[in-house]
């Protein structure tokens, strides 16, 4: 019986299976590509509706990321593609996974993962600004005591006011000394 980890017959078996792990490797970078220009899309369509700049900074950002993103994938290919020249899932006895580019998998799950928590953060963004201020807001407004105490106050003082001048539409103030 013919031992996998021992010996290779020939140069073909060693690439056997190598170009079902990289058309998985190319349809994972689409699918990461095509999860990348829906969070494209969200942010500009939320800076249209909010009436807000589209800033160039951020749009650069989005180069950065497809560099990130599908270079990461790229190499994730290669380290599963040498994982599978060195019969590494047999030496564990992991025959099921032999074959199957984990680590691309695993690296693409997590990129959409990412992606679609950005399309969410962008979604509420605008949710927790607001909160925000209203929260600084709240900070800045007076207290329940000092609130009782201003009402008190001008409930004080519209008592006090009486009504002159003959058509009623000045109010002269009391001095209370």
């Amino acid at each position: 019986m013919y031992n996998p980890l021992i010996r290779t017959k020939n140069m073909g078996e060693l690439f056997n299976g190598t170009e079902k792990m990289m058309m998985i490797g190319v349809v994972a970078n689409i699918i990461v590509f095509v999860a990348m220009m829906v969070d494209l899309a969200s942010g500009v369509y939320k800076a249209w509706y909010r009436k807000e700049k589209k800033r160039s900074d951020k749009l650069k950002r989005t180069g950065f990321k497809f560099v990130l993103y599908e270079g990461s994938l790229l190499i994730a290919t290669c380290v599963d593609v040498l994982i599978h020249f060195s019969k590494l899932y047999l030496w564990f006895g992991w025959d099921m996974v032999f074959g199957l580019p984990l680590i691309t998998i695993g690296m693409g799950i997590f990129w959409c993962v990412v992606e679609f928590l950005s399309v969410r953060e962008k979604a509420d963004e605008k949710i927790h600004s607001e909160i925000a201020r209203a929260e600084a807001l709240a900070k800045q407004m007076l207290s329940k005591e000092e609130l009782v105490e201003v009402l008190a106050e001008a409930l004080r003082k519209s008592a006090t006011r009486e009504v002159g001048c003959g058509s009623g539409s000045q109010l002269d103030t009391v001095d209370e000394n």
